[in-house]
């Protein structure tokens, strides 16, 4: 299997369910992003840039519970720093669906 990983190595990446509070525009981003506010429960409050503009408008994504990776180091992107990656399944045209969980969970839940 190529890339293999240890589970010591996945154990190591913080997957944690949050809530969106606020969605702003981006338009100094490259390509076509929101600014998005998470709250992630006692794991605080994080910023993430995230290209989901294709399927998502800004009230589709506010008080929507998402899953992100928290525990990357900041990444500056344009005038903004991104906090935490939001995750999602890319789709053939480069078009993103977000992760969620089945039921609404406790945001900083922690996926395993």
């Amino acid at each position: 299997m190529e890339n293999t990983i240890s589970w010591a190595d996945f154990e190591k990446v913080e997957i944690l369910t949050g809530t969106v509070i606020a969605v702003d525009a981006f338009p100094e981003a490259r390509k076509p992003a929101y600014k998005l506010t998470i709250d992630f429960g006692p794991k605080g409050v994080k910023r993430s840039s995230a290209q989901l503009t294709r399927l998502y408008q800004p009230d589709d994504l506010l008080g929507m519970q998402i899953v992100a990776v928290v525990n990357f180091p900041p990444k500056q992107i344009a005038t903004f720093k991104s906090e935490c990656l939001v995750l999602g399944a890319l789709g053939h045209d480069g078009e993103v669906t977000l992760l969620q969980t089945e039921r609404e969970t406790e945001n900083g839940s922690r996926i395993a």
